[in-house]
């Protein structure tokens, strides 16, 4: 993995520039780069440590643990960054390696007869790898050691010798695990010992200069540093030079002279050897005059006039002049006693401390971590007491890199007190439990602003400002250093370590789609420190475009890994921006090479023709094509811009597009298929909705100037139409305005770029280059013009006549709950259409351009699959923003299945393509539950499975994401069809008036017009103007159960319409049938339609066998449904129980009925509807029902109620022998109102509290229940309602018939509601109580009165005699289906007297025993007796009302009743009402009230009445 230059540990690495030497291919010496980075990091415990004495500064035995870290490039920093070296040494390389092929020095030959020539070639080739490695030295003078490494080399070919400094690496599968890692140590080895010599010529110098105070002469000169002019350290000379050192001491004190570790020799030296030095600073101190030798302190010259300090950054000073000075150093005047705040000493002082930063990056550099601390922390304390702040800062962030290594290599390490922000913060003052990676992660923000603080303070001093490159790339460095921690949930630990100095990348991704804000630091904090390198702000700064383009990437890649994408995209546009001033420039080189002006472009190309030098202009390099193009797909992917690498991943997708086009036939050009279609489509749909329009279109056009610039005739062409896709997001969308973002010229320009860079193309030879035309909606809808609906053959699947053949066969209306297929409306998109073969059908496609300009069409006709079809089209234009219509006529010659895919269509300048078929507009549909933050949202893919409506016939499904689904017109070529017409319908003009509740029937006369096929099917189906409502009225949640069982009841049985089946139709060919059909008036009935589906299916109803066609009439007719009888109200009243007491003979004489306000006609039919009441038994059986019925028609109406008797034949005979009726009959002047007033039985229900049911299947539920909340209570009520509404009009019915016209029908009955009063009048007790009162001695022969002590003036009505002994009997009578166990309470009071005094009873009634008292058991239909003794005691009215209580409830597995029959039939409906309902509740004990309180009337005995026998003997009351 390459190493990051923009590292935060990039100061500890030693920057090695790896070269490639001699003959060798690119990809091998990648391949040895790579094989060489996995060994860049070298441990000092394995470095074998120099034996030299004087080499020992770096020695590795003083910190085995640490590590030297390479920065392997192949590639020169550039001359800004060199030039800021000592200050930053880790950016000039002081190692440099040459790889070598040994595949191309030594053959692989070995015969022995040219043995000897290739001994001699092998020699030759080897000793030029030696002399180029020497050329390497001239031209690399800075660096320390030069090396050359053999790569691929087991052993030396043929006895040649391989020379000192050269390294051999054997192949990979020669190679043990350690060989490589070997040579890096031997290389480290000798790299630390050349350092130490480097070391100790810095430390001879008096100073070092900042980088601003030199940083114009270094730039400058930055590229003859390297000049084979200037002389090299001794030590990297080569070992076969005259002058190399031996390793005796003798040799090494003969070279001290020419080394740059000696100290800085007198003036005088320096002038004395000014002569014979070279370059610049040569000759300037040799034209310096000379002077006396000063006498005084004042009159000597400081050092820093001489140019002694600036030394450092010339060459010669660390060979030439070393030594010298070295030499003269005794003869050197001390000046340390002048005082510290002396000019002088301050500036020995900066110097030393300039010095000592220097060296302690070497040390950081060498591994030696703790010595590089040691160092630095003295160095930059001098550094700060001296003020030199730019070195200061540099010194702390040396220490901060030094201590980071550290962390990395798991050592421990105190902090250095210069480190912390505050002087009284130590160390020690850290509690012991915070770990240590912790207080350094706290320190890192505070010293990284503390460092920036030093920086900035630095520029007010003059000379003293930091350069925009190293002070831009040190905020990178640091804040990729706050990144990682950020990463890493604001814990320095060992992934953050592995991530900045192994360059590993985090093992899990951090989650960036959601800020932060508790981690520190934030990246809030992090961005506001990078907007401090940014070099955007300062325009007037001189960056070459090289540094631009590092400080720029350098951002772009921390706003990266923070997920701050759209910060990156603007950091990324700035990038693009200033490459292309440097390939403008290019450019310009190139047409001057031509001899054309750089403007003329690519329309001066076509005038050369196809000749070589254009070829070379335009053949432009592969890597750079490649790199570029790199770049604009991820600043294309950030801005929300289509990459050409995610719509040529389903390009590739050959087998689909064989799959989806391999029936088309040859020369057919379908380069486009739906996958890549849908693929693009959404990815353009994404994208739409990620970023913005106006900046997508302003980066595209970028890259179209880039592309011009190179120039590149694919990418031109490329960029181009995205840019016109991009402008015309919505083309395929809904939406009121689909116009692109580009203006109409802009438009204009850009479709004349892409016919000037085809016609450029083909001039010099390129015939494939041509555009992608840019619109995939192009082709929006090909339909097929329709016939008329009533010719029309609609296709049928067998199940939907299976219903209609059990209709028939029965001769029975189906249910309207019943789906109707016949009745839907065939929809576009599901429904085939239909052809017939050999008739020319038309077609009319719908062809769209969202743009300004022309579209010129050239060649167009239909994709079809299946049976043969042919279609014709011609050339057309579709002008600017329109949908424009074209039609095209084909035909088929056989029947069969036919499938129309779209069109192929060649657009000019355009490759000819398909273009799939896009019916309906297509609108995203995005899950608002899925969130997408970032540059995520324009990677989201939503993922459909295409249907096989999109592939050829018989080809199986993909499953492919689907955005917008190409249609694909199916069509079904079948045989004639027989085309009937209405001959005559039996109602003028299809209208008809009727009257509500009326039936009227008219015929219709059908007509076969085919001479060859006959009608075998015919159904009738029938909408009308109250369906509608009804069924919006049933899909109503919360109307009630009752009123939907209403609707319902409506909906199925009330339909107005009905046919009346007869024989099975059939119509011959050429032949008339007639049809009757019944019309019923329905208020609302304003309309209806009939629609006859006809076909003929050859075989009988059961046994078709796959689709069928029919066609189909519609007859609208026109309904007037006037009003006739209205039943206004209803009301049911209780009789009384003294109704015909009076009329009452116990020897069944019939008195006649009294009522002198009646008239005899009335009075004979009271009489008989009132005969069968005059029992008083009767009279409990029946309640009197009184309907008021309106005649709202101008004619009389006789209206006739019928009630049906079910208690007559039981009274009469004993047995229900049937139903008997009696019926009532009243004529209804127009507008007037009459009261018809009936007995009506009354009804016990068993269970009045079930579920009230539903007709429709599709609504039937476990429970139904009402909608609302409401109590259990009022729902007892509500089915208790309904119920015995529906036993009501069960018993009644209603008829009335014109007088004078052939006019009847039924009135409608179920506009009647029951009130609580009306269901108590009507219903029937569950437990019977009744109440009699006799006499105590009514047996008692020898009784003397004459009159009788108890006489019944009533139903529950005795007169008695005051002082009597009576008897009460209460009638106890099980009406209910389950056994109950009876608990009795009697309740005496006084008549018409308010409640206090009522029950004041004392002195007025005396009773026997207790009035509450159980009774056994009672079965289903038993009746219980229980007697109470009572005496009035005075003259008055008295009252005793009875009550039954359930004490408790009956289970069918009590033992009581397990004997009995009749009980163990109720157990099942007694288990039912025991279930819980949901909104009733569980059962609960029940409660009777006697209707009717048994009334005593006591007066005085007569005065002859002996008195009673126990009153005489003192009877107690």
């Amino acid at each position: 993995m390459a190493i990051d230059p923009l590292s935060p540990i990039a100061p500890a690495r030693v920057r090695a520039l790896v070269l490639p030497l001699g003959r060798i291919k690119r990809a091998r010496f990648s391949g040895f780069l790579e094989r060489l980075q996995v060994e860049s990091c070298v441990r000092l415990g394995d470095v074998s440590p120099d034996g030299r004495p004087n080499r020992v500064m770096f020695s590795p035995l003083a910190f085995p643990s640490g590590s030297i870290l390479y920065n392997l490039s192949s590639s020169l920093p550039t001359p800004s960054q060199i030039s800021i070296s000592p200050f930053e040494l880790f950016r000039e390389p002081l190692l440099v390696l040459a790889i070598a092929d040994a595949f191309e020095v030594f053959s692989e030959s070995a015969e022995d007869d040219i043995e000897v020539e290739l001994k001699l070639a092998e020699k030759k080739n080897l000793h030029q790898l030696v002399e180029e490695l020497e050329d390497l030295r001239e031209q690399y003078p800075k660096a320390l050691i030069h090396r050359l490494l053999l790569f691929d080399c087991a052993r030396p070919k043929h006895g040649v010798e391989v020379p000192e400094g050269v390294f051999v690496v054997p192949r990979p599968e020669h190679s043990k695990t350690t060989t490589l890692k070997t040579i890096m140590c031997d290389i480290t080895s000798q790299l630390l010992a050349e350092m130490t010599t480097f070391a100790k010529s810095l430390q001879g110098l008096p100073s070092i200069e900042s980088p601003s105070s030199s940083q114009n002469a270094r730039i400058n000169g930055g590229l003859k540093r390297y000049s084979p002019s200037l002389a090299r350290r001794n030590s990297q000379q080569s070992n076969n030079s005259p002058d190399s050192r031996s390793g005796s001491p003798a040799d090494l004190e003969s070279k001290n002279r020419v080394r740059m570790s000696m100290p800085v020799p007198p003036i005088s030296n320096i002038v004395d050897n000014a002569s014979s030095a070279d370059g610049l600073y040569g000759s300037l101190l040799a034209s310096r005059p000379e002077s006396p030798p000063p006498t005084t302190f004042d009159a000597m010259t400081p050092a820093k006039d001489l140019g002694v300090a600036s030394l450092i950054s010339n060459p010669v000073s660390r060979s030439s002049a070393g030594t010298a000075m070295r030499d003269s150093s005794p003869g050197r005047i001390a000046v340390q006693g002048f005082g510290s705040g002396s000019l002088s000493e301050r500036a020995r002082n900066k110097g030393k401390g300039r010095i000592g930063i220097v060296v302690g990056s070497l040390y950081l550099q060498a591994g030696r971590w703790p010595d590089a601390i040691k160092e630095l922390v003295e160095s930059t304390t001098i550094a700060k007491t001296n003020s030199d702040h730019l070195w200061h800062a540099k010194g702390l962030e040396n220490i901060l890199v030094a201590m980071l290594m550290l962390t990395w290599a798991r050592l421990d390490f105190t902090i250095p007190q210069i480190c912390f922000p505050l002087a009284d913060i130590k160390p020690s003052s850290f509690p012991n439990q915070v770990p240590f990676p912790k207080v350094l992660t706290g320190l890192i923000p505070e010293l990284m602003q503390l460092i920036l603080n030093l920086y900035a303070r630095a520029t007010n001093f003059t000379g003293e400002s930091l350069p925009q490159l190293p002070f831009s790339e040190t905020i990178i460095r640091f804040s990729k250093l706050l990144a990682a921690v950020h990463l890493s949930n604001g814990t320095l630990d060992e992934t953050v370590m592995k991530a900045l100095v192994n360059n590993m990348p985090f093992p899990n991704a951090p989650k960036l789609t959601m800020p932060h804000p508790t981690i520190s630091p934030n990246r809030v904090e992090i961005v506001a420190m990078l907007c401090q390198a940014s070099i955007l702000q300062n325009s007037s700064t001189a960056i070459s475009i090289a540094d631009r383009t590092i400080i720029l990437g350098g951002i772009a890649s921390v706003l990266s890994s923070l997920g701050l994408h759209r910060k990156k995209a603007f950091i990324m546009r700035e990038l693009v921006l200033s490459l292309i001033p440097g390939l403008i420039q290019a450019r310009k080189v190139g047409a001057a090479e031509l001899g054309v002006h750089p403007a003329a472009g690519l329309a001066t190309l076509n005038s050369f023709g196809n000749t070589s030098e254009t070829a070379t202009i335009l053949n432009v390099d592969e890597d750079l094509e490649s790199g570029t193009g790199k770049l604009l797909n991820v600043l294309g992917g950030v801005y929300g811009v289509l990459d050409s690498s995610l719509a040529e991943e389903y390009n590739d997708n050959s087998d689909v597009d064989s799959r989806l086009h391999g029936g088309l036939g040859p020369g057919t050009c379908l380069s486009h298929s739906n996958e890549s279609i849908i693929a693009r489509t959404l990815q353009n749909d994404t994208l739409s909705s990620f970023g913005n329009i106006n900046l997508k279109m302003d980066v595209l056009t970028t890259c179209i100037n880039l592309c011009e610039a190179l120039p590149n005739l694919k990418g031109v062409l490329y960029f181009t139409t995205e840019l016109l896709r991009t402008a015309g997001h919505g083309v395929g969308q809904s939406g009121n305005d689909n116009r692109t973002g580009l203006a109409r010229e802009e438009q204009i320009r850009l479709a004349t770029n892409i016919s000037r860079t085809v016609n450029a193309a083909k001039t010099i030879g390129l015939l494939d280059v041509e555009a992608e035309y840019w619109d995939d909606f192009l082709v929006r809808r090909i339909e097929v013009v329709e016939l008329p609906s009533w010719r029309i053959p609609i296709p049928h699947a067998k199940n939907e006549l299976d219903g209609t053949i059990a209709v028939s066969e029965h001769k029975k209306e189906k249910t309207p709950f019943i789906y109707n297929s016949f009745l839907k409306k065939p929809e576009i998109a599901q429904v085939k259409k239909l052809l017939i073969a050999g008739e020319v059908s038309e077609f009319k496609i719908t062809l769209q351009n969202p743009f300004d300009f022309d579209i010129e069409i050239e060649k167009l006709r239909l994709e079809s699959e299946g049976v043969g079809f042919e279609s014709t089209g011609s050339p057309v234009v579709i002008g600017p923003y329109r949908v424009q219509t074209v039609f095209a006529a084909g035909k088929s010659t056989l029947a069969g299945p036919l499938c129309i895919h779209g069109c192929i269509i060649k657009v000019k300048s355009c490759r000819e393509r398909r273009f799939p078929t896009f019916n309906s507009v297509w609108i995203p549909e995005h899950n608002p539950k899925v969130k997408l933050f970032g540059l995520a949202a324009s990677r989201h893919k939503p993922s459909v499975s295409i249907t096989k409506a999109t592939l050829p016939i018989g080809s199986k499904s993909l499953s492919i994401p689907l955005g917008p689904t190409p249609s694909s017109l199916d069509l079904t070529v079948i045989a004639p069809q027989p085309l009937v017409s209405v001959k005559e319908i039996s109602i003028a003009q299809s209208a008809m008036m009727i009257l509500d509740g009326e039936v009227k029937v008219f015929s219709i006369a059908l007509q076969n017009m085919s001479s060859t096929t006959p009608i075998d099917l015919v159904l009738f189906s029938f909408q009308d103007s109250t369906t509608a409502p009804l069924q919006a009225a049933m899909a109503n949640n919360d109307i009630t159960p009752a009123d939907l069982y209403e609707l319902e009841l409506l909906y199925s049985k009330k339909q107005p319409f009905r046919w009346r089946h007869g024989d099975l139709p059939h119509i011959a060919a050429g032949q008339t049938s007639r049809f009757e059909v019944e019309v019923l008036g329905q208020p609302g009935l304003t309309n209806g339609t009939i629609q006859i589906d006809y076909g003929h299916l050859g075989v009988p109803k059961n046994e078709v066998d796959g689709i069928f066609y029919t066609r189909k009439i519609i007859l609208p007719v026109t309904i007037t449904v006037n009003s006739s009888i209205d039943l206004l109200r209803a009301d049911f009243l209780p009789f009384s129980a003294n109704f015909f007491s009076q009329n009452y003979h116990p020897d069944g004489d019939r008195a006649a009925f009294q009522n002198p306000t009646l008239d005899d006609e009335r009075k004979g039919r009271f009489e008989n509807l009132f005969d069968k009441l005059r029992h008083p038994s009767s009279t409990k059986d029946y309640c009197l029902m009184l309907l008021d019925f309106r005649n709202a028609w101008p004619y009389s109406i006789n209206v006739t109620v019928t009630v049906k008797d079910p208690i007559m034949p039981l009274q009469s005979s004993g047995k229900a022998k049937g139903s008997e009726s009696y019926s009532t009959t009243e004529l209804l002047q127009p507008g007037h109102t009459s009261r018809l007033i009936l007995p009506l039985p009354r009804i016990l229900l068993k269970n009045p509290h079930a579920a009230i049911p539903v007709l429709n299947p599709a609504n039937r539920r476990q429970f139904v229940v009402s909608a609302s909340k409401i109590t259990p209570e009022m729902e007892k009520s509500n089915r208790e309602a309904f119920w015995f509404r529906e036993e009501v009009l069960k018993l009644i019915s209603a008829t009335w018939v014109e007088r004078g016209a052939n006019r009847s029908g039924v009135v409608e009955l179920r506009s009647l509601r029951l009130a609580g009063r009306m269901i108590d009048a009507i219903r029937v007790e569950e437990v019977g109580i009744e109440s009699t009162v006799v006499s105590a001695n009514a047996g008692d022969s020898k009784s003397s009165r004459k009159s009788p002590i108890v006489r019944q003036v009533g139903h529950a009505k005795f007169e008695v005699e005051v002082d009597e002994f009576l008897v009460l009997k209460t009638r106890v009578h099980n009406r209910t289906s389950a056994p109950i166990y009876p608990l009795v309470r009697l309740q005496p009071w006084l008549r018409n007297q308010p409640h206090n005094i009522a029950l004041d009873l004392s002195k007025r009634f005396a009773w026997s025993g207790l009035l509450q008292r159980t009774l056994p058991l009672l079965l289903p239909g038993q009746s219980a007796e229980l007697e109470t003794e009572v005496m009035a005691l005075c003259r008055g009215e008295f009252e005793v009302g009875a009550t039954i209580e359930e004490v408790k409830l009956w289970k069918p597995e009590d033992s009581a009743v397990a004997q009995d029959g009749e009980a163990g039939l109720s157990a099942e409906s007694e288990k039912a009402r025991l279930v819980m309902d949901p909104v009733l509740g569980n059962a609960e004990r029940r409660i009777w009230h006697a209707t009717e309180a048994c009334v005593l009337i006591a007066r005085d005995r007569p005065p002859d009445t002996p008195l009673n026998k126990n009153y005489a003997q003192g009877y107690n009351y």
